[in-house]
């Protein structure tokens, strides 16, 4: 896994996973599997198989000789009962690579299973603690969207089908081989669900800018971040099959999974899973609501940095006091969200969330580690009165 260690002025970062970044990147996906062993599951959803993505995926296996296993029945808001469903079958099948195509939540489940295939035991045991022996069959992960947070890190997320919340996992062995990050598989996406997850990227690039984990090498890619979406989101909204718009999108998603290792995520995503886990509301329409409430809530501990955000955003802050430059980037997101042409929801509770709803978020979201690392501390207290600004 990526790792980061200070050593008075000695650092370590280093990112095993090979990255296969660039249009028409997935061509090299048989190459990439006959390499691994070229026994193969291939794990993904119905609506991949509708878009054609899966039809593509099985014909470069085919054009290999591999014909993999395949199973395509993961559906939206799957839980971790199905994890060992897949795992069944991948481990009498004798499986050596496993390839997830799709969503995040799709990409997660096909991760965990690749952990599984070399571990003893069910899902449940590992949600409840217990330590994986540092092997995984080989994993090849195919996201179908813009970005995939976990992707390159040594953690996955689960919907826990006994509670019903959402939960991280990091067991010793829980790894990605190969990132494919192909814009051009990423034409069927429907517009308000590109846009949010565009916007998700932004939120999260900016509490990773802002976390106190950040340091110099990912500091210059999540400010590029936010410049590439900020600068591209209205280019894709006009014109959504440009691929080379996509491609500076899915950099801009790409930067955040190398990124989110170093500074873990913040405020907007920890709450956003919470919302996400029982009542499934979607994890980037979500975080699209709240960052602004999280601007405001960090704005006066960190008001040089996000003074730094707004000048990205090309507002002009010369001659402005900090807080008031700081500011400036609250009204350049509102500005520039209102200015991409789509109705965007603008409070949760346009959701369909109830107010009771929030104490759970809330509950679920402090108990994530990534809550510790933005630069204001938030108790339950501090994320309820968010959640209700936003509400």
């Amino acid at each position: 896994m990526l790792e980061w260690r200070n050593r008075m002025r000695i650092s370590e970062f280093s990112i095993p996973t090979k990255i296969e970044f660039g249009i028409d990147s997935l061509a090299r996906l048989g190459h990439f599997v006959k390499d691994l062993g070229g026994r193969a599951i291939l794990i993904s959803d119905n609506v991949m198989r509708e878009t054609g993505i899966l039809n593509t995926v099985e014909n470069i296996l085919r054009s290999k000789g591999i014909i993999p296993i395949l199973y395509d029945g993961i559906f939206p808001g799957a839980d971790s009962s199905i994890i060992d469903e897949v795992t069944l079958i991948a481990r009498k099948s004798r499986a050596n690579v496993a390839i997830g195509v799709g969503s995040s939540r799709v990409c997660n489940i096909a991760k965990i299973t690749a952990f599984l295939c070399e571990n003893n035991g069910d899902i449940i045991d590992y949600i409840h603690g217990r330590e994986g022996n540092g092997k995984h069959i080989a994993y090849i992960e195919i996201p179908a969207v813009f970005r995939e947070v976990y992707a390159l890190s040594g953690s996955a997320f689960l919907t826990d089908a006994y509670d019903q919340t959402n939960k991280v996992i990091s067991p010793e062995g829980l790894g990605t081989d190969i990132l494919i990050v192909d814009p051009a598989i990423m034409s069927e996406i429907p517009l308000d669900t590109a846009v949010y997850i565009a916007l998700d990227i932004l939120a999260l690039s900016i509490e990773g800018y802002i976390s106190l984990k950040v340091n110099p090498l990912v500091e210059p890619i999540l400010l590029r971040g936010i410049e590439l979406v900020y600068y591209n989101l209205s280019k894709y909204v006009k014109n959504p099959h440009d691929v080379g718009i996509r491609e500076q999108i899915c950099t801009a998603g790409l930067f955040i999974a190398i990124s989110n290792i170093v500074t873990g995520f913040g405020i907007a995503f920890s709450l956003s899973m919470g919302m996400n886990g029982k009542n499934r509301i979607s994890k980037p329409v979500s975080s699209s609501i709240l960052l602004p409430y999280i601007i405001d809530y960090n704005l006066n501990v960190v008001a040089s940095r996000f003074a730094k955000i707004a000048r990205v955003m090309g507002r002009d802050i010369n001659n402005l006091e900090e807080t008031q430059a700081a500011l400036k980037a609250i009204e350049g997101i509102k500005e520039f969200k209102d200015s991409l042409g789509i109705k965007l929801k603008k409070s949760l509770k346009e959701l369909g969330l109830k107010k009771d709803d929030l104490a759970e978020a809330a509950e679920v979201a402090v108990r994530f580690e990534d809550i510790n690392s933005i630069p204001r501390r938030a108790s339950f207290e501090n994320l309820m009165e968010i959640l209700e600004k936003a509400y």
